[in-house]
Parts: C-alpha cells; structure tokens; sequence
C-alpha cells in the first residue's frame, strides 16, 4: 500500500514539474512576442502607443522571471494570465479594434488558463475576458468605429498575420503540454493495466492455493471428527467399563446390611475421586471381637481400586483374628509383598495407609495404624488415635514396630476410622483441615451417626463447589452394640 501510495505521489510531482516546464516555455514565447511588436512598432509602424504596450508587456513578463524563486508559478501564471489578457486588450484597442486579431489571441488565454489553473480558476479568466470583449464592443459602438486605426490596411495584414503566428506558437505550446501529458496519462494507465493483470494471476494463484488449503483442512477436519468418534466411542466403552468396575468395588466392600448387625449405629461417607476408589472399608465379626478396617492404597481410580481388592482379598482370607492390630498389620504387610511380587527388580512397589481397630464384647479397644487415621469421641471430647509412620507394602525397610493403642470404651463412645481425603480437600476456605473435621464430630456424640455423615457430607459439598476433589474420601463412623 505504501508503496502505492509513493508512486501515485511521484505521479502526480511529475505532471505538476511539467506544467511548470510548459509555463515558462509559454512566458519565455510571450517575453520574445512583445520584444517582437516593441521593435515592429517602433521601426516599421512608427506607432509609438504599440510600441508602449508591448514594452509595458514584455517588462511585465521580465519581471515574472525575477519572481520565480519567490512566489507559487501558478500564482505567477494567474498573474501572467490577467496581465496578458489586459495587453492584448490594450494593443487590440490601439491597433483597430475588433478587427485586430489581438481579439483571437485572447481566446488563447482560456485553454491555457483551463490546462494550468484548472476549471476554477479558468471561469474567473473567461468572465474577465468576456468583460474586456464587451468593454471592446461598447467603445466602437459609441464611437461609431475603432477608437485608434492607425494602421493602413497593408499594415493590418501584416500585424494580424504576425499576431496568428503568436496565436499558433501559444496553442502549440498548449497542445504539447497536453500531448506530453496524454503520454503520461497512457503510460500509466499500460503500467495499472499490467499491474491489474498481474495482480489477478496472482489472485487467482492465492485462490487456488485457498482451496487446497480447504479441501486439506477439510480433509484434516474429517479426520478429527473421524478420530473425535473413535476417541468418544473407546471413552464411551472405558467409563462404562470403571462404572460396573464400580458395582464390583462395592459389592467387595462389607454390605449395609452386614454393617447393621455388627454396630448399634454405622454410617459411612464414601465418594471416589474417579468412580472406583483406592479407598475402601471393612467390618467383621470374629467371635466376641469386631474388626474395624479403612485402607487408602496408593494411587486413585483404577489402580488404587485394584489396590484396594489386594487389601479386601487379605482381609477376607482371614480365618481367625490376629492376637492384636499390630500382628494383623505385619500379616498384611507381608501378603502385599508376596501378592505384588515387591522382591524383584520390576515388581509393584505400591502400597497402603491403614487403620485397624478391634473392640471386644466388654469394650476393650485395640487401636493400630500404619499411617492410618482414627478418633474416638465421648463425654470427655475428641480422643486422636496414635498410628505408626509406617505404610503396608512397598520395599522399604520395616525397622518400625506398629504400636497398638488398648484402652476400655464406654458403650456410646463414637468411633471413626477415616482416609486423609477428607481434611485435605481444598475448599473456599482453603483445606478443610483436622480440626474443623473433629468439630463436626464432637458436635454428633450421644446424636445419630446418619446426622453426622450428612452434616460432613453438606460442608464438603459446600466447600468442593468450584474445585476438583483431590482424593478418594472415606469416613466410617460406628458405634458399638
């Protein structure tokens, strides 16, 4: 565009250059005219009025020569147009009047006033010399002829034939300032043609070029949309798939049902991150002792659920109930590590945090945990449940004894086995945390365990809304028979 720009600028200096190269041309002819009828005048006519008008115009047009450096040319040719007019006026008055051709010459004014002026500027040189025309008429009509006559008819001739030949010098300087720029104008015009030519091969190459790219994009597009429906079908056929995954994982898991028979009051709040969960949950009935179990294996969605059916198959397999928490840890530990082959090189390294909690029939409770997590509330608050940092399975050395917490419960003393889920979870005011998680429990004792789960349940809603849950979740609140 710019470059455009430039040379439509360069266009339009050339033809102004011109203009002013014809103009002076034309002066310089107008200079050598009045020179011509000064010395016509005074040595063949002997007519000195001539004589002074034409020494009067010729130092008139001297003095536009003077000017050129200080003022517009086309301010000097608006000037050298009226006093020209003027001149030939004055010498047609004194040299016969309407019969002179010094009335011709002044048509000569309105081309080259219309070529260098404009039309504008060219109407006010039309309407004075139309004035001039008809001052010209009224002067012979009241005088009854020409005002001055001279010149014998000899004379006449001659004066009007040199003044013709200044009337064809005049347009033909017009006429080849108007040619040259024809020329120009032709020039250019061959030059925007080639350009407009050029510019629609070029267009047309962008266009074709266009409609590759479309017919490519298109193409590219129905791959997508190709590969989008295999993706959405195999998305499709993989979450139906970790949904019935789901109603394995909780059939697994110890029923509603069973839960009733073994506790006086149980409710447990479960909400896997990715529909299976690396959570779980386990309660039976070993004589006159209960087993209480909440496990969070490594990893979420499938893998953690996988995970978690290990823990569920060890707990499942037991016969007999260990002698103390810490003997069923050690037992569990031990099974991770032969179920997940964790002695090779390339074996599975995963494991779990767990809690495990025995009651007895006359509430003798038994606490151990590997980095599990556990409470008890009764009349004297909220009582933490101490575990040992020490997880199931994985490869790492076992210096650690698990240490069991044993202590007498009362009846309505309310038990929670809990996964770190909970207090972890991000929320509008940041994690939950530990503390208002212990809140919410105390502020159930001696209430029903459903009232406490839902109560849990609403601050975590409440607290999720806006944010992705960081991690399976699991509460099992129970209070024994």
């Amino acid at each position: 565009m710019n470059s455009n720009l430039n040379a439509q600028l360069l266009y339009g200096n050339k033809i102004e250059l011109d203009k002013e190269k014809s103009f002076w041309r034309k002066t310089k002819s107008s200079f050598l005219l009045f020179t011509f009828f000064s010395l016509v005048g005074f040595y063949y006519f002997q007519f000195s009025l001539t004589t002074i008008i034409s020494t009067i115009g010729m130092f008139i047009v001297l003095s536009l020569f003077l000017l050129k450096k200080k003022l517009n040319w086309m301010t000097l040719c608006t000037g050298y147009l009226y006093v020209m007019s003027s001149m030939l006026f004055a010498l047609a008055i004194t040299t016969g009047g309407i019969k002179s051709h010094a009335v011709a010459f002044l048509a000569t004014t309105l081309v080259t006033s219309y070529w260098f002026l404009g039309k504008k500027a060219s109407r006010y040189i039309l309407l004075y010399n139309f004035i001039l025309l008809c001052t010209l008429l009224i002067i012979e009509w009241t005088n009854g002829g020409p005002l001055f006559d001279p010149l014998t008819s000899t004379q006449q001739v001659i004066f009007n034939w040199t003044l013709d030949l200044g009337i064809l010098a005049n347009i033909s300087n017009d006429v080849k300032s108007i040619d040259q720029q024809t020329s120009l104008f032709q020039s250019k015009l061959q030059k925007n043609s080639d350009e407009l030519i050029q510019f629609g091969e070029e267009l047309s190459q962008t266009n074709e070029e266009i409609n590759a790219q479309k017919e490519e994009i298109e193409s590219q597009r129905d791959k997508i949309e190709k590969s989008h429906l295999q993706l959405s079908k195999s998305l499709e056929h993989v979450t139906d798939s970790i949904r019935y995954a789901k109603t394995i994982q909780m059939a697994l898991l110890t029923s509603k049902e069973e839960l009733n028979k073994i506790f006086k009051e149980v409710n447990i709040l479960f909400r896997p991150r990715d529909h299976v969960s690396g959570d779980f949950y386990f309660a039976r009935k070993f004589g006159n002792r209960t087993l209480i179990v909440v496990g969070d294996c490594t990893g979420h969605g499938v893998p953690g659920a996988l995970l978690s059916m290990v823990g569920l198959e060890a707990l499942d397999r037991l016969q007999e109930l260990p002698e103390s928490p810490a003997e069923l840890l050690e037992k569990m530990d031990h099974y991770f590590f032969e179920k997940l082959r964790q002695s090779s090189v390339d074996g599975n390294q995963d494991g779990m945090d767990i809690s495990v909690a025995y009651i007895d029939h006359d509430y003798r409770f038994q606490y151990a945990g590997a980095k599990g997590k556990g409470l008890l509330v009764d009349n004297s608050g909220v009582i933490p449940l101490k575990s040992t940092t020490r997880s199931i399975g994985g490869k790492f050395k076992k210096n650690k004894v698990f240490e069991v917490t044993d202590m007498q419960i009362q009846p309505d003393t309310l038990i929670c086995l809990y996964t770190d889920g909970y207090i972890d979870q991000n929320g509008v005011k940041g994690k939950i945390g530990s503390l208002r998680f212990r809140n919410i429990l105390e502020k159930y004792y001696l209430k029903y365990t459903k009232d406490c789960i839902d109560e849990l349940e609403t601050v975590l809603n409440y607290e999720t809304e806006g944010f992705q849950q960081r991690d399976d979740i699991t509460v099992f609140v129970a209070i024994h028979h």
